[in-house]
């Protein structure tokens, strides 16, 4: 086994330790690696969605204007390396597990000295930080992992906030109300540090995360509503939308408030350290986000991560929306700990059939037959089938196919295919 495998190897070894909440360990896991967070500009994203389409639309920006940009997120699709984007791409196995050694060093003597047992999402937030000192970014998009107050990522001192919506999510450990929930996305607001808020972000949310914006000293900008339509252009396969002298990769109603909402960010950043904010928007229409919404137009498919009601209800939008009038052959698989009546109720009008498929994962999936029986009780004339994914991938279907429930379904999928196009391109 080669060093960078082990290494790799390691950090997903740490996920044994399960989910910690709090920064003391996270504190002493960055001071012992040389406090790289200290030499780093943050982008703060918190959110129950649509962080990383967020803030993958900033990091496009800040590239365009022609600064180093480093981009941490969760969770990553196919490869531990997508974590981890400096210039836009993954960052490759030699550079992590440099990364990786050194947070390794770190949480053994925290162990053998302090009985502290870092866990996986404490290690690779180490790791994001020294990756992107080392590699001497301008501006680092930091994305949190679940809540914000508690989340490993909040020991950083940022230069803007940004909070994309509030939704019902994690319930067992951010609070069963969207107020208990907004609280806890709050605590990422730092001291007269700029926070920008959402516009979909629901009243009883924003009534908490402002009052907290107010003991902090903390300016609050919210960008303009969304229009509700747009113009939609096919450029390659590609659906593009046009609003207002904008053009975005990124389709649906919702990506349009994503976007005004990061513009919003790029004009504070543009005045306050002085760069050119008309070439930095242009990157906006270059911004991807794999699995949200992702069409693959020689396949007539679309993969999306939509995993919860809220999403369920965004996913049918667009679907309607750059498709007017069409139905789809759904491939669906989710955990077992989601809304899955909602989210089928959600689609079951838009369905031309539904393919029910098992997430492979350790977390407990909904099994097809519990699904197949969800679906019949809403929609009972609904065809449908149990599947393994690639069989239901690369069975041809009258309509258009459309694969979601579950971000790690989808990186199940992307990985079958990147598996599938080398195997293809060797003969």
């Amino acid at each position: 086994m080669g060093k960078a495998q082990e290494l790799l190897e390691w950090l997903a070894g740490r996920e044994f330790f399960g989910v910690k909440l709090g920064l003391d360990q996270t504190r002493e896991l960055f001071r012992r690696i040389g406090s790289p967070e200290q030499r780093l500009r943050f982008l703060h994203i918190a959110g129950s969605n649509g962080k990383g389409s967020t803030g993958a639309l900033l990091e496009s920006a800040l590239r365009s204007a022609g600064f180093r940009t480093g981009f941490y997120s969760s969770p990553h699709l196919a490869e531990v390396n997508e974590r981890f984007r400096i210039n836009g791409e993954p960052v490759d196995d030699l550079r992590l597990a440099g990364a990786l050694e050194r947070v390794r060093a770190a949480a053994d003597a925290m162990q053998a000295e302090r009985a502290m047992r870092v866990t996986y999402f404490e290690a690779a937030t180490a790791a994001a930080a020294l990756l992107f000192a080392d590699e001497e970014t301008d501006f680092v998009v930091w994305e949190t992992g679940m809540g914000g107050r508690l989340d490993a990522t909040n020991i950083v001192t940022p230069v803007a906030t940004i909070i994309t919506t509030i939704s019902l999510e994690h319930t067992e450990y951010l609070g069963d109300t969207l107020a208990k929930i907004a609280y806890e996305k709050a605590g990422i607001l730092k001291r007269s540090v700029p926070l920008f808020l959402g516009r979909s972000v629901p009243p009883e949310a924003c009534e908490v995360i402002e009052a907290r914006a107010r003991e902090l000293g903390v300016c609050v900008t919210r960008p303009p509503e969304a229009p509700a339509e747009a113009l939609l252009r096919v450029e390659n396969g590609i659906p593009y939308q046009y609003f207002a002298g904008r053009k975005l990769r990124l389709p649906g109603r919702h990506q349009r408030s994503n976007l005004l909402l990061a513009e919003c960010v790029l004009k504070d950043l543009a005045q306050r350290f002085h760069f050119d904010f008309a070439k930095a928007s242009a990157g906006f229409a270059e911004a991807q986000w794999p699995a949200r919404f992702q069409v693959f137009p020689e396949e007539n498919m679309v993969f999306d991560g939509a995993h919860n009601p809220e999403c369920a209800a965004v996913l049918a939008s667009t679907l309607k929306e750059v498709w007017p009038g069409e139905k789809f052959d759904f491939v669906y698989g989710s955990f077992a700990d989601k809304d899955c009546e909602t989210f089928l109720r959600t689609l079951a009008p838009l369905a031309a059939s539904f393919t029910f498929v098992t997430v492979d994962s350790t977390r407990p999936s909904r099994t097809p037959e519990a699904l197949a029986e969800l679906l019949h009780g809403i929609a009972p004339d609904i065809p449908s089938q149990a599947s393994d994914l690639k069989s239901a991938l690369e069975v041809k279907m009258p309509h258009r196919k459309v694969l979601c429930g579950s971000l790690h379904l989808c990186g199940e999928a992307i990985a079958l295919r990147r598996k599938q196009k080398y195997v293809s391109s060797r003969y």
